[in-house]
């Protein structure tokens, strides 16, 4: 820094204090210390990114309306910015210090090193490379890594424009070569590919995929060969070229993981996905002996390097088939195989957890990739098969040694024996024999060693049971399903003999079963996995016949369970059953289950299940069993009721789940105490799924509702007609309250499932109007929020118009009296909330949560569409005006801070706002002026809400608002006189929707170009005055195209309320984002020393003004 700045009167900070600030931004623990260094930091190393609210917040900020952000008067532009953050990179030692500055210098780069010139922008490129080569000695290698990857976005951003940019890449190539930056153009050159392939925000996509491509076909080749040449000379120099060594591989990793053919890369790929290498590399990677080194120095060197060639031999095996000739593919499978053998054979290495785990991942990888028919008669794939064969056998007894593991071992066999043909097992040339012996071993190792390992964590030997993570479990458990099916009749005996053994292991125990219980869920989970596996098209009758035994089997142990067990028992075991009964019924019991006639038979010589009914029966009463043995809540009782809520669920499943017994005898006793879950008045949603799958059963045959139904809701009749007397004192009571909540929870939830229109009104009629007090009683029951919920939800199921279901007849006075009562239940609850004076522990629980259900109340209301609501004021009747009273108050009594921070609060606010004032209700809302800006406060806050929708729902209350009160000359003045009343808070809409679509890139700019047009067309003046403000703050590199870009968007229509006009805009604004993305016309935040000189966004010059006559007189002409 110089001494001008001091002139100005700005104290210029030293470098101690610098430091010390940006130590304070990344490590002080209070959020206030923290903020003010961020603060300071920002005056005197501004990115021109700062968001407004940052720039509000700015240090020594200037006040007004055009929101300038103050920055260090030594800065007039990015220029200044960028070479301010090089000299304190130059001059500061504290990693801090380092890290602040090198990410707010990238971000500046990313938006901004457009405005450079050729010479700063060179200046830039040479200063950071020499701070790297000069500092990176001291520094952290994360740092270095950072200020790498800033650099190469600078390369990025002038590749195509300064030839000496990709100079760069090449002379970072030569140092890699010899010398004392060897081992930094190694780091430096990983930085480099690392960031070329990381994606970009989406403005820069195309600019960036231009660049990578360029370099992909001139540079990358010629990195990844200085790594293997870095590598080779490693290798040479021993223990002495460690680093070298590691840091070699690792670029090489980052080179053979680029994203090669256009695509974002994603890490959570499926890790079968081939390296798409292009053809030019074949001279590097099909030479003779390219793999012998890889393999030479896994053997030679330890972890962590040892690791690192696995995981470059990973990548090298992902390669595509294509990439090699035929040839040249047989070698390289030949010579992968063989290494791969000798590593197995020897367990070179496997020692350490990481060389193991990537060792494992080389053999899915390479087996995904390649399907080795290339040697199949070689005595490479012989030795390759039987040395994995013994490496899986006992690597699947090492599970707690390394978890992750034993899925690509499995995912190995699993790919083997897809391809592997049965016919084949005994033909030793392609190593049939091999294949057919390991198969069922395989699945024998794997599920002893699970159960083992289960044994062992319920000795408290190991921390956590492979049984803990269900979902890693049946994604295991897939592959397994997958082996076995390969090769059935030898696999599936082998699991038939461990649930044999393990049951009579199980019924000659004495004493305590629950760990062998537990134990059991292992081979259950096989029978699962492996009967759902089932391919109807590629099974074969034996098959069928196996699936039978196994599945009577498994009943059978679960019978002996059930006998024992005088609690419930395992959880494990009873969700293995469970898996198994869904994985049957899938496979068995859907609609083609009449076609499936061999496994029945059998069954039926078992275990007397004679057809499909007879399963679904042993499913329904199975899921009952649990729902009386289980306690709430519990992972069985929530497995068991969403299992019921799907057999209910089809348009076939629910008629076979109908016609049974079972399924009678539970619509007829719904209501059971036996049901532990039903006595827990908070598990709603377990009830929920209860009720709405007995409601899919009573109404699945509509010959019997009539009778089902009344005796299905007899239980609720009596429990509403023995309340409806009582005295409110009565219903808080501790006996019946909890009766009072199942009542309305109950109802509510077998109303969600209720989809037709005849169906519906038999429940409206049950409850209208002579159960409909009680809710209303239960609303106004201020002393107890949660029956006040439970009722206010009730009332919004039933005033939800789902698929058309409350289209009452024409002549029904219905509508009316079902909105007058959820009127009544919203100003009782308001009137309740507004009046209260008691101390709220939970303010959201306590009172915005019966906020936003009264909201979508009438938001249901209104969208439902069958009241007619604007014949209601004719007839005096105050329903209307209530409710919409109650609701504006409401909204003018809560802070708007509150309503946008609870995002279930916020979004219901919104969305009944966007109802409310819609057209053309809003024709019906008497609106104050206090509400009009209340309304359009909260709009301006939801413009940042986090979710799309609510920000969307906000444009489209301004738009309808602003609309009503500007396009027809015939509505009540008073809306037109209030927001022309106003205009300061139209200007001050009109400013934050520029600025979100000026400075922002949102995924919703057409909700937002609806209401900027009505603002424009409004404060067309302001709107101009303004956006030339922004404009004269911008870099005067970018004022000729903004101007141009701007002119476009405002003369792109007349800005008249039609939808053409509309339209256009809405076009011309889209226009106006290509055009920004095309020119990077990104914008900075206004700041103190960035003004210029006036503009005239309109203006035209003669020429332009002349032709655009001529057009006009041609016009009026014609």
């Amino acid at each position: 820094m110089n001494a001008s700045a001091t002139e100005t009167g700005v104290q210029q900070p030293t470098l101690e204090q610098l430091d010390g600030w940006c130590e304070q931004a990344l490590s002080a623990p209070d959020s206030e210390t923290r903020t003010e260094a961020e603060r300071r930091l920002r005056y005197f190393f501004p990115t021109f990114s700062e968001t407004l609210a940052e720039a509000e917040g700015s240090y020594g900020v200037s006040s007004g309306h055009e929101r300038v952000m103050a920055v260090f008067p030594q800065i007039k532009g990015a220029a200044d910015a960028a070479q301010l953050m090089t000299w304190f990179l130059h001059q500061t030692t504290k990693v801090f210090s380092l890290t602040y500055i090198v990410r707010r210098l990238r971000t500046l780069v990313l938006n901004h090193l457009g405005v450079l010139t050729d010479e700063q922008k060179s200046e830039l490129r040479a200063g950071l490379f020499a701070t790297i080569q000069e500092k990176a000695a001291d520094m952290p290698a994360f740092v270095v890594d950072d200020m790498a990857r800033t650099l190469a976005l600078v390369v990025m951003f002038t590749w195509f424009d300064q030839p000496e940019a990709r100079e760069v890449v090449e002379a970072v190539v030569s140092s890699t070569t010899a010398g004392q930056h060897a081992t930094l153009g190694l780091q430096v050159l990983r930085a480099f590919v690392e960031q070329f392939n990381r994606e970009l925000p989406a403005r820069y996509i195309a600019r960036q995929r231009r660049v990578v491509v360029a370099f992909r076909d001139r540079q990358l080749r010629s990195v990844f060969e200085a790594g293997l040449a870095a590598m080779r000379r490693g290798l040479a120099a021993g223990d002495a070229g460690r680093e070298e060594l590691s840091r070699a591989l690792r670029l090489q990793s980052e080179c053979l993981g680029f994203d090669f053919i256009g695509l974002a890369p994603d890490e959570a790929s499926d890790d079968a996905v081939a390296i798409q290498v292009p053809s030019a590399w074949k001279d590097t990677l099909q030479t003779e002996d390219f793999l012998d080194p890889y393999f030479d120095g896994y053997a030679r060197c330890g972890p962590p390097v040892s690791s690192q060639f696995v995981e470059v031999l990973v990548l090298l095996a992902s390669v595509r088939r294509s990439f090699y000739a035929e040839t040249a593919r047989t070698a390289f499978v030949r010579r992968m195989a063989r290494g791969i053998a000798e590593i197995l054979r020897g367990a070179v290495g496997l020692e350490d957890v990481e060389n193991y785990h990537h060792v494992c991942r080389l053999l899915s990888r390479f087996r995904s990739i390649h399907t080795l028919v290339e040697i199949e008669e070689a005595p490479e794939y012989r030795e390759l098969l039987a040395a994995t064969a013994q490496f899986t056998a006992t690597g699947l007894g090492l599970w707690e040694w390394s978890p992750n593991s034993t899925a690509p071992l499995l995912a190995f066999w699993a790919k083997v024996a897809a391809t592997h043909d049965t016919r084949d097992d005994s033909n030793t040339q392609v190593a049939g024999d091999v294949i057919s012996q390991t198969l069922p071993r395989v699945i024998g190792d794997y599920l002893r060693a699970m159960v083992m390992a289960t044994a062992r964590a319920q000795a408290g030997d190991l921390a956590d049971s492979p049984l803990a993570d269900t979902d890693a479990l049946l994604e295991t458990m897939a592959s397994v399903a997958s082996i076995a099916r390969s090769a059935y009749e030898r696999c599936a005996p082998v699991i038939l003999q461990l649930l044999r053994d393990m049951a009579s292991e199980y019924e000659a125990q004495t004493g305590a079963v629950g760990a062998l219980e537990e134990r059991l869920a292992w081979p259950i989970y096989a029978v699962a996995l492996c009967v759902g596996a089932r391919q109807p098209y590629r099974s074969q009758p034996e098959d069928d016949r196996s699936d039978a035994d196994m599945f009577a089997t498994a009943l059978e142990l679960d019978r002996l369970v059930q006998q024992r067990s005088q609690s419930p028992p395992s959880e494990a075991f009873e969700m293995a059953f469970l898996q198994l009964l869904v994985s049957f019924r899938a496979s068995y019991v859907g609609e083609q289950g009449s076609r499936v006639s061999g496994v029945f038979t059998r069954l039926a010589e078992l275990v007397g299940l004679a057809d499909a009914a007879a399963v679904l029966d042993l499913i329904v009463q199975r899921l009952l069993l649990n729902l009386r043995r289980w306690p709430a809540p519990s992972p069985v009782v929530r497995r068991s009721l969403q299992m019921f809520h799907d057999l209910t669920a089809g348009y076939v499943a629910v008629r076979q789940a109908a016609a049974l017994d079972s399924s009678s005898l539970l619509l007829a006793n719904h209501a059971s105490e036996h049901f532990h879950f039903l006595r827990h008045v908070d598990e709603y949603k377990l009830r929920a799924l209860y009720y709405a799958g007995l409601a899919r059963l009573l109404f699945a045959d509509s010959a019997r509702v009539p009778a089902r139904f009344a005796e299905f809701v007899a239980p609720w009749s009596q429990l509403a007609d023995a309340l409806l007397p009582a005295p409110d004192e009565q219903l808080v009571q501790d006996a019946v309250r909890p009766r009072l909540l199942r009542l309305l929870r109950d109802v509510r939830g077998f109303l969600t499932a209720i989809a037709s229109r005849p169906n519906y009104l038999r429940v409206f009629d049950w409850l209208c109007p002579a159960r409909m007090p009680l809710v209303q009683r239960c609303v106004r029951m201020s002393v107890d929020v949660h029956v006040q919920i439970a009722a206010l939800k009730l009332l919004a199921e039933l005033v939800y118009n789902r698929t058309q279901r409350l289209n009452f007849d024409v002549s029904s006075p219905n509508g009316i009296l079902l909105f007058r009562d959820a009127s009544e239940a919203i100003c009782a609850y308001g009137t309740a909330v507004l009046s209260s004076d008691a101390a709220v522990r939970d303010v959201y629980k306590d009172r915005y949560k019966g906020v936003a259900v009264c909201f979508t109340i009438l938001t249901r209301l209104l969208a439902g569409k069958y009241v007619a609501i604007g014949v209601m004021p004719l007839y005096g009747d105050p329903a209307l005006e209530r409710a919409y009273a109650m609701v504006l108050d409401l909204l003018l009594r809560f802070p708007v801070a509150d309503v946008i921070a609870y995002p279930k609060l916020g979004r219901a606010t919104m969305t009944m706002l966007e109802a409310l004032l819609g057209r053309p209700n809003v024709d019906l809302v008497n609106l104050s002026e206090s509400a009009y800006a209340q309304i359009m406060r909260l709009c301006v806050e939801a413009f940042d809400h986090a979710e799309t929708a609510v920000s969307s729902a906000a444009c489209s209350v301004v738009d309808s608002l602003l609309s009503a009160a500007i396009e027809d000359s015939d509505r009540p003045a008073a809306l037109p006189a209030l927001v022309r009343g106003r205009p300061d808070v139209s200007r001050f809409l009109l400013s934050t929707i520029l600025n979100i679509v000026l400075f922002e890139d949102r995924p919703n700019d057409w909700s937002f170009s609806r209401p900027l047009f009505c603002l424009i067309a409004l404060e067309h003046d302001f709107a101009l005055q303004y956006s030339a403000q922004i404009v004269q703050y911008q870099p005067p590199e970018r004022r000729d195209a903004l101007v141009a870009a701007l002119k476009d968007l405002f003369s792109a229509t007349p800005f008249e309320l039609t939808s053409a006009n509309r339209d256009a805009f809405t076009q011309a604004l889209s226009q106006y984002r290509r055009c920004a993305t095309a020119n990077n016309l990104i914008l900075m935040v206004p700041t103190t020393q960035t003004l210029g000189a006036p503009v005239d966004i309109l203006k035209q010059d003669d020429a332009s003004a002349a032709a655009a006559q001529d057009e006009g007189e041609a016009a009026m002409a014609e």
